[in-house]
């Protein structure tokens, strides 16, 4: 058990109960388990390192390949075979008389996993299927059990009454610790992948493979993207792209190793303009170029060249929000989850209402009004918003009278799903909340294809 913990790390608790649920080979199997939890919480990685542990015979079904029922059935059949033979089945009940088949021939009462990896394609497909696999020990004679991962909660899958429900097993997200130390078990791929992109001396890579080194540039990283990220696999792209920007100063002898402070004012300006780029993917070709955080001096200005760098990977982005081709409804839906999450609640009513009547100016106002820059909305990142507001601020800012329809509320799912939202993709009036996860920039250039102002609707530029 210590050494599986060691190989996935930051799991204990729910291996612990996956250990305790599957048991030993001779007891028998619980009839199904549904994990729930968060995309890149390892949910998949935990089950196939218990199952590889425990010897059992299991089969995973990805359910974006396995599509259709057909595809599905044969790959449980063809999985669950000794020899590799073609296997036609079509329906469940060819797939309960294969499974009895195989219980006869081979398969005895020995402990049979079924996974489904993105269970929630399933709910595509027939409406039984699913409580069909929920009480699949039922209709065969078998020490089965099927175990369904997903990032869903249990309550977004529809079924029939008289289906058995499954024991719910939640994987929690990552806090900034377990983060941490998943992240530095990877220091030698880091050190590698610079080590190939850069000639280095190597005194100077001596210096680069000591732990305080990556340990303080993950302190560093992770201040600034914990926050707006969560995604385990997303925050070790960014990690692996600014860890090379941060050694740069040290390659070229410009920067100590040791000189934490001055490494912290090179890679800051460069972590802050990351974050327009983040889930972009478009900072893969400029990791190689030289750094832009050259620290020329004790100041704290930004260099010349690093306005540069910046413009440059700006105009990346709007170029690539501009060819983004999203519908022209789901462009304002963004616009309006952009504006509710950068406006507070008690101005909508001044800025999206014609007739909003005069408002006195009180002294708190206008000493208020003379905020900061640190201060404003836009620097302080986006609020949560509630459905209701979204729905509101979109009809607000859209000319053309058009009706809530189903497709206007699966555009929303679908910003979700491309990550240019967060939130729940499960469309619920009363309940759903949401927050814009683009910059200024990419907003401003998605607007500009519509023909909208974004700075107009803005408190921050009132």
């Amino acid at each position: 058990m210590e050494e599986l913990q060691n190989k996935v790390p930051c799991r204990e608790e729910q291996l612990n109960g996956l250990f305790n649920l599957l048991g030993d080979g001779d007891e028998c199997l619980p009839c199904s388990i549904f994990i729930s939890g968060s995309m890149a919480t390892g949910k998949t990685l935990c089950i196939n390192a218990v199952l590889r542990c425990l010897s059992y015979k299991h089969v995973v079904i990805d359910c974006i390949e396995c599509y259709t029922p057909k595809i599905i059935f044969e790959t449980i059949l063809s999985g669950l075979e000794d020899e590799e033979i073609e296997v036609k089945c079509e329906t469940m009940m060819d797939l309960v008389n294969g499974l009895n088949r195989l219980q006869e021939a081979q398969l005895g009462y020995n402990p049979i996993v079924l996974v489904f990896d993105r269970a929630e394609r399933l709910r595509n497909l027939d409406a039984n299927i699913m409580s069909a696999f929920l009480k699949l020990r039922e209709l065969c004679n078998l020490n089965i059990c099927c175990i369904f991962v997903t990032h869903l909660i249990y309550e977004s899958f529809n079924f029939r009454r008289g289906v058995r429900e499954p024991i719910k097993l939640y994987f929690s997200n990552y806090n900034k610790e377990e983060l941490f130390k998943i992240i530095f078990l990877q220091q030698k791929t880091f050190i590698h992948h610079l080590l190939v992109t850069y000639e280095v001396d190597n005194e100077i890579k001596g210096e680069l493979e000591k732990p305080e080194l990556f340990a303080n540039f993950l302190n560093a990283f992770l201040s600034v993207f914990y926050r707006p990220c969560r995604d385990l696999i997303e925050l070790q792209h960014m990690a692996c792209v600014n860890f090379m920007k941060y050694c740069e100063p040290i390659i070229k002898n410009e920067i100590s190793a040791m000189d934490l402070t001055k490494l912290w004012r090179h890679i800051s300006p460069i972590l802050k303009s990351s974050l327009e780029l983040l889930y972009l993917r478009l900072s893969d070709a400029k990791a190689v170029k030289p750094s832009p955080g050259k620290e020329n001096s004790d100041t704290d200005s930004i260099p010349h060249n690093f306005e540069n760098m910046l413009k440059e990977e700006l105009t990346s982005t709007k170029t690539f929000a501009q060819s983004f081709e999203l519908p022209y409804y789901a462009k304002f839906l963004l616009i309006a989850a952009y504006l509710a999450s950068y406006n507070s609640p008690m101005e909508d009513k001044r800025l999206f209402m014609k007739n909003h009547g005069k408002q006195r100016k009180r002294l708190q106002q206008v000493k208020a009004k003379a905020k900061i820059s640190e201060k404003l909305n836009t620097q302080l990142g986006p609020k949560v918003f509630t459905l209701h507001r979204l729905l509101a601020i979109f009809y607000a800012i859209l000319e053309e009278k058009i009706g809530l329809t189903s497709n206007l509320l699966a555009q929303i799912a679908t910003l979700v799903e491309l990550k240019l939202i967060a939130g729940s993709k499960e469309i619920d009036l009363d309940t759903a909340k949401y927050k814009c996860i683009v910059g200024y920039d990419f907003i401003s250039a998605v607007a500009q294809t519509v023909g909208f102002n974004v700075r107009k609707y803005l408190y921050d530029f009132m």
